[in-house]
């Protein structure tokens, strides 16, 4: 997310880098990741460790009880991001990052993906590699489709779970990805260097 471009103790922002079929995509997080993320699409812990939930009488392996702690995990989870969409969601307080957010849902809603690479991608990423990926998107439209519904929705902040970081310099967006079935939690990272905020790379 943001589509392919765009954890508890580790968490992770999306990064971006040249895959080997020379695509531009996120950077796979290592096995550990947030229990978020393991739910897209996987099953729940009890069920991937072919461990049963038996009663106390019985006696609940280190195994099991783990399982069980990681489904109410999960639940306490879901029951934090809808608490917090029903409260309104986030929105930044930095008026300049705003803007920037502003600039980019309405550059997406144009459909002008050139104009929104320019002033989306980290600004050490060098114009071969700007290019490239401003050429990906317009080969893939349900690639730019999805990045553009999450960069939307990460500006209006009605459906931001929460903002991490200082939002002077830095701030990580967590929400949930627009148009699944299944609750996953996406993160993506802004930075400001020199005035200017990009998404981070």
């Amino acid at each position: 997310a943001l589509t392919e471009l765009l954890s508890r103790a580790d968490d992770r922002a999306v990064e971006f880098s040249r895959k080997a079929d020379g695509k531009i995509g996120p950077h796979s997080p290592p096995a550990r990741t947030r229990r978020t993320e393991v739910r897209m699409g996987k099953k729940k812990a009890a069920a991937r460790s072919g461990v049963s939930k038996r009663t106390p009488s019985k006696g609940l392996s280190e195994t099991g009880l783990e399982a069980v702690a990681d489904d109410g995990f999960e639940q306490m989870e879901e029951a934090e991001a809808a608490a917090a969409i029903a409260g309104g969601g986030a929105r930044t307080v930095n008026p300049e990052l705003q803007k920037r957010l502003d600039l980019l849902a309405e550059l997406s809603r144009r459909g002008d993906i050139r104009g929104f690479v320019r002033v989306f991608v980290p600004h050490d990423l060098t114009q071969d590699d700007t290019d490239y990926f401003a050429g990906e998107l317009e080969g893939d439209e349900t690639r730019w489709q999805q990045l553009a519904q999450e960069v939307q929705l990460i500006a209006d902040g009605s459906k931001v779970l929460k903002i991490v970081g200082d939002q002077t310099t830095r701030a990580e967006f967590r929400y949930l990805m627009p148009n699944q079935t299944l609750s996953i939690q996406r993160e993506v990272v802004f930075y400001c260097e020199n005035g200017d905020w990009r998404a981070e790379g």
